[in-house]
């Protein structure tokens, strides 16, 4: 009996062996040594890798309105200085704020930043923020809350070509609806001097000067120097127009011209005699007329006579003035 139990159970061990043997053997059809590759997670679909965003990357929306502040138009061209020119006059945006923003007297300089697109365009620098306050506007009566933001752009720094520019301000105090980042964002080109083309007539002007010395005596004045001044009223430096003339007067002169001046189509002239002297008080403005009435041309005194508005609807004409009523401060 022992020697049948014995027996079955050497068997029994070499049955479990064999099993054992044959689950070791490879699977037929893979690789030797070979393993499974994992599903790259850096690669899309199509295999190719995709690149996280750059969180450093700094976005250029065009914005014109932003928590009540806004500019009037979503892009603006400017021009570079004139070669020489030591004063060119100031080149700038201005940002107008609503009534959201009374009793707010200033920014968060934490958060206020100028950022340009291109800033071989506009390097640093080239651009400042100015606060324009209710006093600067109305005077002495006035508050010190912003009533505008004026962007000012440095005309010997700037470089022609485009550049998206972004400005980001938070108001300092105020209502707390309006203490969050603002931004505006707009659209910049810079031309060379004189590349914006605009329509030009040719006009000439004379100015007849009867008169003059009679005024001059009759105020009992002693003139540092009389010049007639001719200018634009809006920005058109570096405009292919004149944007300006002036012409100083001797006192034994008769007449005072202007000779083959572009004048922009479209514009609006101002024209007056200005009479310089030591004592601001003494000095005059002469409104001119014109001698006689054209459908080419009309000039109109303004209401204190200090000046007057000259537009044209005709080329190549020359329009004949006299002196008209003049202006002197009041002590």
């Amino acid at each position: 009996m022992k020697k049948i139990i014995l027996g079955l159970f050497t068997l029994f061990m070499a049955l479990s062996l064999s099993a054992c043997s044959d689950n070791s053997n490879p699977t037929p059809g893979l690789d030797e040594g070979k393993t499974e590759e994992k599903p790259d997670e850096d690669k899309n679909p199509d295999g190719d890798v995709t690149e996280e965003p750059d969180e450093d990357v700094e976005e250029f929306v065009i914005q014109t309105a932003d928590n009540g502040l806004s500019a009037s138009q979503s892009s603006y061209s400017f021009v570079t200085a004139e070669e020489g020119d030591l004063f060119p006059p100031e080149a700038s945006i201005v940002l107008e704020t609503d009534d959201s923003w009374n009793s707010c007297t200033g920014l968060n300089e934490r958060y206020t930043k100028i950022i340009a697109e291109d800033e071989n365009v506009l390097p640093a620098n080239s651009v400042s923020l100015e606060i324009v306050t209710n006093q600067d506007i109305v005077g002495s009566s006035g508050s010190n809350e912003i009533e505008q933001i004026k962007i000012v752009f440095d005309r010997d720094l700037i470089q022609v070509g485009e550049s998206k520019l972004k400005i980001q301000v938070q108001p300092y105090n105020g209502s707390s609806t309006i203490a969050k980042l603002t931004t505006i964002c707009l659209d910049i080109e810079v031309k060379e001097f004189g590349s914006i083309i605009v329509d030009t007539y040719n006009i000439g002007l004379n100015v007849d000067l009867t008169g003059l010395s009679d005024i001059i005596d009759e105020l009992g004045i002693e003139p540092l120097s009389i010049n007639l001044n001719f200018s634009d009223d809006e920005e058109i430096y570096g405009y292919s127009a004149d944007d300006m003339a002036q012409v100083k007067i001797d006192s034994t002169d008769s007449i005072v011209s202007v000779e083959n001046f572009k004048f922009a189509v479209g514009h609006t002239y101002s024209a007056w005699i200005y009479v310089d002297c030591d004592d601001a008080y003494d000095r005059v403005w002469i409104a001119l007329e014109a001698k006689t009435e054209s459908s080419d041309y009309e000039v109109k005194p303004n209401e204190n006579n200090s000046e007057s508005s000259v537009t044209v609807n005709k080329d190549n004409i020359t329009i004949d003035c006299v002196l008209g009523d003049y202006y002197q401060m009041t002590r």
